[in-house]
């Protein structure tokens, strides 16, 4: 039980090193709902979600640099990516939201920013 949770610990951490707060912020659209089981994720097609995240959060991102973003967690297994959908859409990956959501508490916890995680 120990190993197992060592083991998870040390997974996360080496996750953390490939992500920045960019990186966080999209995972939390995805596995930080706020709403209870079974609707504590959420999918987002392209379009939606990248004016969710320049209107709403008023992130200053390019659609190009999103689209390569969002890639990029499809490779390392943290979202999934619809096959043959127009608009693109992306899904968190089931029986992953425990492990990603303690990624985002991680990130959050190690840079100070708790307060901001809610």
């Amino acid at each position: 039980m120990i190993f197992e949770k060592q083991k998870q610990q040390i997974n996360e951490i080496s996750f953390l090193d490939k992500l920045d707060f960019l990186d966080i912020q999209i995972l939390r659209k995805f596995y930080m709902t706020g709403e209870e089981f079974p609707n504590d994720t959420k999918p987002y097609c392209f379009p939606i979600l990248y004016l969710e995240l320049k209107v709403n959060k008023q992130i200053k991102i390019g659609m190009e640099g999103l689209r390569k973003r969002l890639n990029n967690l499809v490779k390392l297994g943290l979202l999934e990516k619809v096959k043959h959908s127009n608009p693109t859409s992306y899904l968190p990956v089931r029986g992953k939201e425990e492990f990603v959501r303690n990624l985002i508490k991680r990130f959050f916890a190690i840079h100070g920013l708790e307060k901001l995680l809610k």
